[in-house]
């Protein structure tokens, strides 16, 4: 051990060299909470979204392939021949999207039909595990989502009607068709639950007089992350008038508002670790003045100015080092507490009953070194301050 660390490790003592000073003990402690509020934050974020990722997938294709401006599709074998081919495929599904309305005794809704072979779909989104009530089975039915259900006040077996929002006569004798509910599914995201209503596809394209047209194709893929390049492969070789979509950019804006307030609510909690940098610039430059008798003693015996700014480098630093290491400690173990209890969320607020809480290895990475570089930018200036008395300076001065 150099000469500077051990008295810098002494300086963090009290009078009595049992316990840390006050000051030091302050200053340690704006580092540490500072490191555990933005890391318990972050972590508590990243489970958040991920749990939003999850929910959205459940019920969303990774690939949607489409024509321009939404045009029906009439030739889907040829478009599903040309999708054979492809190893990322896991499977595909024709379907319908329309926008209706949905009619249970007197009470009305806003709906998006999805006209959807119930086998098929299966292997495209989780609407099998999703079930919470009934059966996902179409022909002659309707599955719609638990939020939906409970606007209508209807139950598995009730018989709804969907109806369209326009037909002859402009409008005053719409098409309507009578449907059984089959089943009530939850995805655990309220758009899908409130708005989505599952029919089989060949009842939807005559409903709305489609023939055997479709409105698109979804695709499922192996690797979920590596959907906008294979969205682009796909639409490369079908070429116009189609257009492949993948889940990232259909729910761009969701993700997009997600990380700017992560990165919003990082660059804030920095600050809290910053205040604490100010902390450990004042508790130095008190140091300075408490010790200038010490500085001036230890220059007589041939201590050189970058051996003294050592000394309060090293302090600083090792406020810095404790703190960042305690509150990465104490930020895991909460972590860990909050995963392993599940907090509860009110769920008429939250589309989540329980606080996510999942841990980034680069978060903690990243915090680690942003408080120890911030810890040690915060010694310069009282170092120097402290090279700057000379011997005889600190004596007259004490």
């Amino acid at each position: 051990m150099n000469t500077e660390f051990f008295i810098a490790r002494r300086y963090m003592l009290s009078r009595h060299r049992k316990f840390l000073s006050m000051s030091t003990a302050i200053a340690i402690g704006g580092v540490f909470v500072g490191v555990a509020a933005l890391l318990i934050t972050l972590s508590m974020m990243n489970g958040f979204q991920n749990e939003l990722r999850r929910r959205i997938l459940g019920g969303t294709p990774h690939i949607i392939v489409r024509k321009y401006f939404n045009e029906p599709i009439h030739d889907y074998q040829n478009v599903k021949v040309k999708l054979e081919p492809y190893k990322f495929v896991r499977a595909s599904a024709p379907f319908v999207i329309q926008k209706s309305v949905i009619k249970y005794k007197r009470q009305l809704d806003g709906v998006v039909i999805k006209g959807v072979d119930d086998e098929l779909e299966k292997n495209i989104t989780e609407i099998g595990q999703k079930m919470i009530s009934g059966v996902f089975e179409l022909a002659g039915g309707c599955v719609i989502g638990v939020e939906l259900a409970h606007n209508l006040g209807v139950a598995v077996g009730d018989s709804v009607v969907i109806a369209l929002p326009f037909g002859e006569q402009l409008g005053l004798v719409p098409r309507a068709k009578k449907v059984v509910l089959r089943g009530i599914f939850d995805f655990g995201y309220y758009d899908y639950n409130a708005t989505i209503v599952y029919m089989d596809l060949k009842d939807v394209q005559a409903l709305f007089e489609m023939g055997e047209s479709i409105s698109g194709v979804e695709v499922r893929i192996e690797d979920i992350y590596k959907a906008p390049q294979h969205a682009r492969k796909i639409e490369d070789d079908l070429g116009y008038p189609y257009r492949a979509q993948d889940w990232i950019e259909s729910n761009r804006s969701v993700f997009a508002a997600l990380k700017m307030e992560k990165i919003i609510t990082f660059i804030v909690l920095v600050l809290i670790i910053i205040v604490a940098g100010f902390n450990i610039i004042g508790t130095l430059i008190n140091m300075v003045k408490k010790k200038t008798k010490e500085i001036g003693i230890m220059r007589s015996y041939g201590f050189t100015a970058p051996k003294i700014m050592k000394i309060f480098i090293y302090h600083g630093s090792i406020i810095g080092v404790i703190g960042t290491v305690l509150g990465l400690a104490f930020a895991f173990l909460a972590c860990l507490l909050l995963d392993r209890y599940q907090v509860t969320l009110p769920g008429d607020i939250y589309f989540i009953e329980t606080l996510p809480v999942e841990m980034e290895i680069n978060d903690f990475v990243i915090t680690a070194i942003a408080a120890i570089l911030i810890s040690f930018l915060s010694t310069i200036y009282p170092a120097k301050r402290a090279t700057g008395l000379t011997t005889v300076e600190a004596l007259r001065n004490e």
